[in-house]
């Protein structure tokens, strides 16, 4: 055998053995590590291959998911990359990196030697679902076309969606019929959506369909992970996100559009096969310490002056306070998110983003109560697409259930409207019975005492009805006022409850095929009491609400009350 030969078999070696063993650590030296080098282009005639006089895109990030380096001036980069490594470019303002057939970004690329491995520490893993396939040796030039946008502005609209999470062919309908039929079109311009997290819930193999309706919205469609995107069969959470991988690419990144930088990390630390961390979870909020290191590198490149939005499955950071004194409602956050705050120091704007909490939807200011010294900012659950599951609550005539969230709120989707660097988020419920286009739903807590069986908000006024608004994915900082029979409006006052509706719904569907989880205290909820003395007869009750961004809107609902 030939030196040569000899030299390639060792290297064929030292690959599966690294390849199988680990994957690539940031700020530690890798054996196997080779240099990637190529040129980020203006693809002038789209047809994704450099060809002659196609320009090259000065100061494009490019980053092996540790360090992140700059292209030249003519547009090369070089950067070391080990196996298991993926390396992407962060899509710079202006441009649009390429899309596959489904809207899906394509600004990565998988440097899997050997594919995932099968063994992982001297055991065999067997994959429930397809992982990345090997791609073989490294190419010699990894090229990446932009596409300059026409008319490209700081002012656009983006959708952001939390938790599609289908389970089955049937929950994907359910899916399909509410939120992509909705959207077919884009009819509202919006630049590109990105779902955070829970893709699908546990059933990886849905990914193919699912990419297949969200590409019918006609925008470019960004993911990131959730923790029923996980491989469970994975023993760590090294490899727990290789199917994940193979269809969107890498579970951290970055790309701008405008004056805003978009962030979108994976939070989902999975304990592994048959593990549990202390307090009997599979997985916990928490960031690695490899993406901390790649987003203060990624972050150095970006203004300071710019606004910048961190999407993450798990919330950063969750909590509701009425000013009670009571217990606080909380819900799920990120363990480590303290380091978060120290990277992001610098920067004046910012914005959360999360999903996750099927119980709740939260605005939580991020102020010195966490640590945080500079101008406050909203760490944002978002309400979930699919609420609290694709199979429950009522069913309407297209045989779709309302799947509301426990805190009562719809399930819908956002539309984020950015100007310069602010963001005003939108929540647009999906259409079902009295909520269809609402913002808010009117309750009278207790009901009318009924004097005939069936009756609807028709009945004797018990002392002390409180009138119960659940401002849909509202919160603390937001306003809310009351006119009965266009009397002056009279402010409402903010309490974390639970919604009443929510009680009595969920009482009805106990036992049945469409019950619902537990009503949770939730962090949109007004009230403000009816007089006892009300006049019987039939009454008109409006409400007006004006949100921390200054969006205005108003509901109303009328009632009869007998002598």
């Amino acid at each position: 055998m030939s030196h040569k030969s000899i030299a390639c078999c060792l290297l064929s070696t030292l690959l599966a053995v690294f390849s199988a063993n680990t994957q690539a650590q940031c700020g530690v030296e890798l054996p196997a590590t080779e240099t990637a080098r190529g040129i980020v282009f203006t693809d002038s005639n789209a047809n994704g291959v450099l060809d002659t006089g196609e320009a090259g895109v000065a100061d494009v990030s490019v980053s092996n998911g540790c360090e992140v380096v700059l292209t030249d001036a003519d547009g090369r980069y070089e950067i070391a990359i080990a196996p298991l490594q993926i390396l992407f470019v962060s899509q710079p303002s202006g441009y649009s990196v390429a899309l596959d057939d489904n809207n899906i970004p394509a600004f990565y690329y998988r440097h899997y030697p050997q594919g995932t491995p099968d063994i992982v520490d001297g055991a065999t893993v067997e994959w429930l679902f397809p992982v990345v396939d090997a791609t073989g040796p490294l190419p010699a030039s990894i090229d990446f076309p932009l596409t300059p946008i026409m008319d490209a502005s700081t002012q656009f609209d983006a959708h952001a969606f939390a938790d599609t999470q289908a389970r089955t062919d049937l929950d994907q309908d359910k899916l399909r019929e509410d939120l992509i039929t909705t959207l077919i079109g884009n009819p509202f311009s919006a630049e590109f959506g990105i779902t955070v997290g829970d893709v699908v819930y546990d059933n990886l193999e849905l990914y193919d369909r699912h990419k297949q309706m969200m590409a019918l919205m006609e925008f470019p469609q960004w993911y990131l992970p959730g923790n029923h995107d996980l491989n469970f069969e994975s023993p760590d959470a090294r490899f727990a996100n290789e199917t994940y991988k193979l269809h969107f690419g890498p579970d951290y990144y970055s790309f701008n559009y405008g004056n805003v930088h978009f962030v979108a990390l994976n939070n989902v630390e999975y304990a592994g096969a048959g593990q549990q961390l202390e307090d009997g979870d599979r997985y916990r909020g928490y960031i690695h310490d490899d993406q901390l290191y790649w987003l203060e590198r990624d972050l150095a490149q970006v203004p300071k002056d710019h606004l910048i939005v961190i999407a993450s499955h798990i919330p950063l950071v969750s909590e509701a306070d009425d000013g009670s004194g009571t217990e606080p409602a909380t819900g799920p956050g990120t363990e480590n998110f303290a380091a978060l705050l120290k990277i992001l120091a610098p920067f004046a704007h910012i914005y959360g983003i999360a999903g996750h909490d099927t119980s709740n939807s939260w605005k939580v200011e991020v102020d010195h109560d966490h640590g945080w010294h500079g101008q406050p900012w909203i760490a944002h659950t978002l309400a979930e697409v699919r609420g609290n599951g694709w199979q429950t609550g009522l069913a309407d005539a297209r045989g779709v259930n309302d799947a509301l969230m426990q805190d009562g709120n719809p399930n819908g989707y956002y539309l984020l409207r950015f100007d310069d660097v602010q963001v005003t988020p939108e929540f647009k419920p999906f259409p079902f019975g009295a909520d269809a286009h609402q913002h808010m739903r009117i309750t009278l807590d207790p009901p009318l005492t009924q004097q005939t069986e069936g009756s609807i908000n028709r009945g004797q006024l018990e002392n002390n009805t409180q009138v119960v608004v659940n401002l849909f994915d509202g919160g603390v900082r937001d306003k809310v006022w009351m006119s009965l029979n266009k009397g002056e409006r009279q402010p409402m006052t903010y309490r974390v409850r639970t919604d009443p509706f929510m009680e009595r719904l969920y009482e009805s569907l106990q036992g049945t095929n469409n019950a619902i989880g537990r009503p949770t205290r939730s962090a949109h909820i007004w009230e403000l009491a009816l007089p006892d003395t009300l006049a019987p007869g039939v009454h008109r009750l409006e409400v007006y609400s004006e949100d921390e961004f200054g969006q205005h809107h108003h509901s109303a609902i009328s009632f009869e009350v007998m002598p």
